[in-house]
């Protein structure tokens, strides 16, 4: 105990987790475009609240923010999952992926959001 605060150390038993990830193994943000981090924003934004349920924007919602057709977010989508690393995901994890990727590494901050 530490005046008022309580401090309780636990040594890593074989629970522990994953080691951590050091900032230089992931992409950075000088990769991303001013166009790609508009979408990245948008994509990102339903996390604005840090709700653990939230889901990562639509491309059609992404496309009515930002006043692009869908075909154009789609694009930048798919650079996006290249340029971030998470192309070889499947389907269904990309989207949530990249956002999380994007959170992570600073080139989105809930700040922003």
């Amino acid at each position: 105990r530490l005046g008022r605060t309580l401090v309780v150390y636990r040594g890593p038993g074989e629970d522990a987790p994953e080691a951590t990830v050091i900032a230089g193994e992931l992409p950075g943000a000088a990769t991303v475009s001013p166009a790609q981090r508009k979408v990245l924003l948008a994509l990102c934004r339903p996390y604005k609240d840090n709700d653990s349920f939230a889901t990562p924007a639509t491309n059609q919602q992404i496309g009515e923010e930002l006043h692009l057709s869908v075909d154009a977010v789609k694009t930048h989508m798919r650079a996006l999952f290249e340029k971030l690393e998470v192309g070889d995901l499947p389907q269904n994890q990309k989207r949530v992926a990249l956002a999380e990727r994007a959170l992570q590494t600073g080139i989105v901050n809930r700040r922003e959001l």
